[in-house]
């Protein structure tokens, strides 16, 4: 039996919930056993960090797979950069004080380490993150110099399955569904050198936004 693309995501994170849970409490209890300033605390604490990501990930997506919203909140989009810019050695260039976007944090940061894997795979030794209010929305462009994309390839790019460098071409798939979960959008940009990719999210409802 063929497994449809859109719903392999939602396959997948049932299938790895039960094993992430006890990967979970397994980390717990050893970070239990450690005593605070000891360096292994620090290691113990990221695993803990990205195993809890997962497990936001895994839900965003079994949510989607079961054709319902993702768990939409708002967020300041300053500190998800920032996290994604130390995460990918990126620079984050500007981002306006205060500015939030509403979204399911877990899938927007698995979206953005996409674009900037992307990036990386495609050569690119200089990555920059910027974020600007655009109306109700807000556009975050996340911009490289890598070996770029051909213009004639950028309506296929998220294409599930697509691609043209011998990967699985479900990278920038999974970017695009990710942010249509949190009602937004990415396009993509060839430049000279490189790449553009810009992001499009909508801004929390609120009195005066």
């Amino acid at each position: 039996m063929n497994v449809a693309a859109e719903r392999l995501p939602g396959l997948l994170a049932h299938e790895l919930r039960n094993p992430l849970a006890s990967a979970m409490t397994g980390a717990m209890l050893v970070r239990d056993m450690v005593d605070e300033g000891d360096p292994r605390a620090d290691v113990l604490d990221g695993v803990l960090r990205d195993l809890d990501r997962l497990t936001g990930l895994l839900d965003g997506w079994l949510r989607i797979a079961a054709d319902q919203q993702a768990t939409q909140l708002p967020l300041d989009l300053e500190a998800l950069l920032q996290r994604t810019a130390r995460r990918h050695r990126a620079e984050l260039v500007s981002c306006p004080p205060g500015l939030t976007v509403r979204g399911n944090e877990a899938l927007l940061a698995r979206a953005f380490d996409n674009l900037c894997d992307n990036a990386r795979n495609a050569g690119a030794s200089n990555l920059r993150l910027a974020a600007q209010r655009f109306g109700d929305e807000v556009q975050v462009h996340v911009e490289d110099d890598g070996k770029g994309v051909r213009p004639e390839h950028v309506e296929h790019i998220f294409e599930p399955g697509w691609s043209r460098g011998g990967s699985t071409g479900l990278g920038l798939f999974a970017v695009a569904a990710s942010l249509a979960a949190s009602d937004g959008r990415v396009c993509c940009v060839p430049l000279t050198r490189g790449t553009r990719f810009t992001v499009t999210l909508p801004r929390p409802e609120c009195v005066g936004a």
